[in-house]
């Protein structure tokens, strides 16, 4: 669940258009004498079979991003030859080589992949662009996924030298037979994260003996272990309690295991806190006496709520405006509330009876949330009228009050518009949106056109809202989520035209949620959508 992101684009814009500037000049293909390879159709495979490491760069001559690039590529390449001269980087050239571009999904430029053999699909590269970035990165990718200990008293060393969170696997000798999958489970695990943190496997009971004196973690038993360990916190690890080690249930317990007991969001922490699925407890202050006057409490709970709810500081002399996203007043400081990352909800310490609230009264409300007896405070516009300004009789208006009551009749397909009163794109689809429901109102009763400010709006949709109009068919009588009891929709991803609409709800109607996006015409064109980022606050 999305809530919030940093302002960072307008940043990122002005630094681009500098490097553009700057790199006007230099040319998005390699020299004829560095180490960037030249990949072509006849050369790919061959290519990747007689090397173990390769990033490809797929781009476009006449791209200013891949000018940007291409010095920085160049150089990356150059000197890895001499450091690492196994693994390489190539490029190559989309407009000469349309169909292998074509054949790796290629959609923008410039698209780095990272390639590991002939036989398997590339991954995406998803690291820094510039050469030392892209060293380093490399390097790392060229190492082993899993550090074996070998030498107890040297991992240990190396573990309170650690400046990022790690993950331990402990493999006692007596599990080794019946752990073959484990382990090869966990490999794959720490081959998809090892750009993020370092993995270890202790697999000498010696060496286990050693690191739970030294963690004073209990990792006696027959059965493999797996830890999550904090910088300077060998003392307090997270244990990894489920028998079934899967990808998907790892991934999203090291995603909370990240979180602090306690501790601050910033930029430099921010992603940690997004990848969490827990709720977060805010506590919003404006001085750093306010903050050191909760650190213990706040540091105790956390530590006692592992893996139910997380605690953060926020800054509100920098960051107070996300207070109103919470739906809380910003100008009443300390406050603390808690959003429900499982469904978007947000709860608060109330205002006006408790404008500093006490340890004491933040204690009991996280009781009170815990036990789902806090009532969620919900931000909506009122109910629609037709002397409202924007009223449109051929569109739906839907707010947080009636939002439920509309989708709750399955006889009605329901499409609707997600959109942000300042968004380009959303008001250049309002009239096609008017047209589209005036079509339905006079031929068919079963479809329900309508529209619903986000921004205004608190309201539980079954997908990510990453941008707008983010645009969602929920078909007639069709299927529902399981855990929420949300209807599921399909997600509209053609052309903003009326007839590519019909087309794509006729379908709908037709086919239901399966395979729904796969049936439009496969040349409509591309819908465009503007950045949720781009106009959040934080």
């Amino acid at each position: 669940m999305q809530f919030w992101k940093f302002s960072t684009l307008a940043i990122a814009a002005l630094l681009a258009s500098v490097s553009l500037v700057t790199a006007a000049d230099e040319p998005a293909i390699a020299l004829a004498d560095s180490a960037v390879l030249k990949l072509t159709a006849a050369n790919f495979k061959e290519t990747l079979e007689q090397n173990p490491l390769v990033l490809v760069e797929f781009f476009a001559p006449w791209c200013g991003h891949c000018k940007t690039l291409g010095p920085q590529f160049a150089q990356a390449a150059d000197d890895l030859s001499v450091s690492l001269p196994k693994v390489k980087l190539g490029q190559v050239n989309c407009v000469e080589e349309e169909e292998l571009c074509k054949k790796h999904e290629i959609r923008g430029y410039p698209t780095l992949k990272l390639a590991r053999g002939p036989y398997q699909q590339p991954d995406e590269y998803d690291g820094p662009r510039d050469a030392d970035g892209i060293i380093d990165y490399m390097q790392k990718m060229s190492q082993p996924p899993v550090n074996i200990v070998a030498d107890v008293a040297s991992f240990i060393e190396k573990a309170k030298a650690e400046i990022k969170p790690f993950v331990v696997q402990v493999l006692p000798k007596a599990a080794h037979a019946a752990s073959a999958a484990l382990n090869e489970t966990f490999g794959e695990i720490a081959h998809l994260q090892r750009r993020h943190r370092t993995h270890y496997s202790l697999e000498d009971d010696k060496a286990i003996k050693a690191f739970a004196k030294l963690t004073k973690a209990d990792l006696s038993g027959d059965k493999a272990k797996y830890l999550l360990v904090h910088p300077g916190k060998l003392d307090d690890v997270r244990v990894f309690d489920s028998e079934n080690l899967t990808q998907e249930l790892f991934a999203e317990w090291v995603s909370n295991a990240l979180v602090p007991d306690f501790g601050d969001i910033n930029r430099d922490t921010y992603m940690v806190y997004m990848g969490s699925t827990l709720p977060l407890g805010y506590y919003f202050y404006n001085t750093a006496e306010e903050r050191a006057a909760v650190e213990e409490f706040f540091a105790k709970k956390g530590k006692e709520l592992r893996g139910k709810i997380s605690f953060v500081g926020l800054d509100a002399t920098q960051f107070g405006r996300h207070a109103e996203i919470l739906n809380m007043d910003p100008e009443i400081v300390p406050l603390f509330a808690i959003q429900d990352n499982s469904n978007g909800r947000k709860y608060g310490v109330n205002q006006t009876e408790h404008p500093s609230p006490s340890t004491e009264t933040i204690e009991a409300f996280i009781d009170q949330f815990l036990a789902g007896e806090a009532e969620a405070i919900v931000k909506s516009e009122p109910l629609p009228t037709p002397e409202d300004e924007d009223y449109d009789e051929n569109v739906t208006k839907l707010v947080a009050h009636n939002y439920d009551g509309v989708l709750a009749d399955e006889s009605k397909n329901i499409i609707v518009e997600y959109f942000a009163p300042w968004c380009g794109h959303c008001k250049k689809l309002a009239p096609v949106w008017t047209e589209l429901g005036a079509h339905y109102k006079d031929a068919d009763e079963s479809v329900v056109v309508a529209k619903v400010d986000h921004t205004l709006n608190d309201v539980d949709v079954p997908h990510n809202i990453e941008g707008y109009p983010t645009i969602i068919l929920y078909p007639a009588h069709g299927a529902k989520d399981p855990k929420t009891g949300l209807r599921l929709g399909v997600v509209y991803d053609k052309g903003r035209d009326l007839e590519s609409f019909k087309e794509f709800i006729e379908l709908t109607k037709v086919s239901g949620t399966e395979e729904v996006a796969d049936a439009v015409e496969e040349d409509a064109p591309e819908a465009v959508e503007e950045d949720v980022e781009e106009h959040d606050e934080l």
